[in-house]
């Protein structure tokens, strides 16, 4: 008989006091521990009785921390387990269930634990593949955005952080960060999008070189039109726009240097003496950075433009196609030599006219008229990109008779001082493979005929002198 000992039998521990009886359904005090003996006497272990805890070994936990079966418990000070209710502990909340065992990763009521069971308080927690996010009084966003760190976060109607997807106008990068001023790839609609600093995708906008049609897709491999600016562009298959020369469906077309469409281009170049299409290109000098000649608070650059838009619409009026090297204050030229004349002789053009203003330099000038210029061969200045055209005898001739036929009808205009009727290796001249003329129409630097050019009427009167030479030129006389 066992007396005032423990003893194992079948697995289960047993304990005899000193008259040998066993302990059953009672609390027993040994060697300084409690343990609790079930009605059959076996020692209970890994277990709860009556809000106390019972170890591994069987021994009642004593206050703090225990962990049984991969579940933490907490002995409060009275010496039984929390159980269904909030612990604050070390300066942290904890929650414990009915049995006592603490929560961790997961919510509850409203509010978020993490992997510690501690009570998430602004800070994120992973709950299985699932981010969640706790504010300060612990409970996590449900169902609305949160600025987190600098970056917006949404969250659905569970607490789980939306990503990659699109909430509405927005998208959720796979971190969940709102995607703001940057480009994200959709594979679900095999598009490029650009989310901008307010975190709505651009809609029928330019970013950059880029188009962003309605519903926020990026253009490419088409065409597209811009009631801004009234032009059209051609996208790659990149989404960029295109510019100088370009093939679509096996045809040549030519763009601007910042995409806007030109024309078509003629495959065969030059020109063939006597046979028209009709077609003029305008050039107004300088544009962009290059203002050309300034004067008496005005730009020669915006003088040009100012001749060129009346002088197109009178053209087009009377039934020409009007082709152009800039329609706006926008930078032409990439090398200053020859980018205008690429432009011009990949179209099906007739006639290159060159507007411009002319200047001394010297602030007190009284040069006066007008210049009207043609091409003349230089040795000291070869050709670069017209070496078949630039001294063509067609072109020289058709150039000379352009150049005298404006010239005069200029003169009878606008009752200007004759200034000259010139030749000269202009770069705009020497590398159009068109017959070319350079317009000179009055000196910036003379007070006097400065403020005469830029008089409406006076203007009326230039455009209608070119008008008229440009009939004679095509009428063969």
């Amino acid at each position: 008989m066992i007396e005032n000992s423990w003893t194992r039998l079948d697995n289960q521990w047993y304990y005899a006091d000193p008259s040998g009886r066993l302990s059953q359904n009672t609390w027993k005090k040994i060697n300084g521990s409690w343990y609790y003996f079930d009605q059959t006497g076996s020692m209970l272990s890994n277990t709860a009785v009556d809000g106390y805890l019972l170890t591994k070994s069987g021994a009642m936990a004593e206050k703090g921390w225990t962990k049984l079966d991969q579940i933490w418990y907490y002995v409060a000070p009275s010496g039984k387990i929390s159980q269904d209710k909030w612990e604050k502990i070390n300066g942290s909340w904890y929650y414990f269930d009915k049995e006592g065992g603490m929560l961790s990763a997961t919510t509850f009521k409203g509010y978020l634990f993490n992997q510690s069971g501690a009570m998430a308080e602004n800070n994120w927690v992973k709950i299985k593949d699932t981010w969640f996010y706790a504010n300060g009084s612990g409970r996590y966003v449900q169902e609305n955005w949160q600025k987190i760190q600098g970056s917006w976060y949404s969250f659905d109607q569970d607490g789980g952080m939306l990503a990659d997807k699109w909430q509405g106008s927005y998208y959720l990068k796979t971190s969940g960060a709102m995607a703001e001023n940057e480009w994200i790839f959709d594979k679900a609609y095999k598009s490029w999008f650009y989310l901008k600093a307010n975190g709505r995708y651009a809609n029928q906008e330019w970013i950059g070189a880029y188009y962003l049609k309605s519903g926020g897709y990026m253009a490419k491999s088409e065409w597209i039109y811009d009631n801004s600016d009234k032009a059209r562009y051609y996208l790659d298959d990149n989404g960029h726009y295109v510019s100088g020369t370009y093939k679509i469906d096996g045809k040549e077309h030519l763009f601007q240097k910042y995409g806007q469409w030109i024309s078509e281009v003629s495959t065969e170049g030059g020109f063939t003496k006597g046979l028209y299409s009709n077609t003029i290109f305008l050039d107004p000098g300088h544009g962009g950075r290059d203002s050309g000649a300034f004067y008496y608070n005005v730009a020669e650059k915006d003088l040009n433009m100012q001749i060129y838009r009346k002088l197109r619409t009178k053209l087009e009026e009377l039934g020409y196609k009007v082709l152009t090297s800039r329609d706006s204050d926008s930078d032409i030229d990439v090398d200053f030599v020859t980018e205008r004349s690429r432009m011009v002789n990949k179209t099906n053009s007739d006639i290159f006219i060159s507007i411009h203003f002319n200047a001394t330099g010297n602030t007190y000038s009284k040069t006066s008229g007008i210049q009207t210029y043609s091409y003349s061969d230089e040795p000291d200045y070869p050709s670069k990109i017209n070496k078949y055209w630039h001294n063509h005898p067609d072109r020289m001739s058709e150039s000379k008779r352009l150049a005298a036929a404006i010239h005069s009808s200029l003169l009878a205009e606008t009752g200007a001082k004759d200034a000259g009727l010139l030749e000269s290796s202009y770069a705009v001249l020497r590398e159009t493979a068109k017959p070319a003329v350079l317009l000179e129409l009055g000196y910036m630097d003379n007070f006097s005929e400065n403020q005469q050019i830029r008089d409406g009427h006076y203007q009326d009167k230039l455009v209608a002198g070119i008008v008229k030479g440009i009939q004679k030129y095509y009428a063969g006389q």
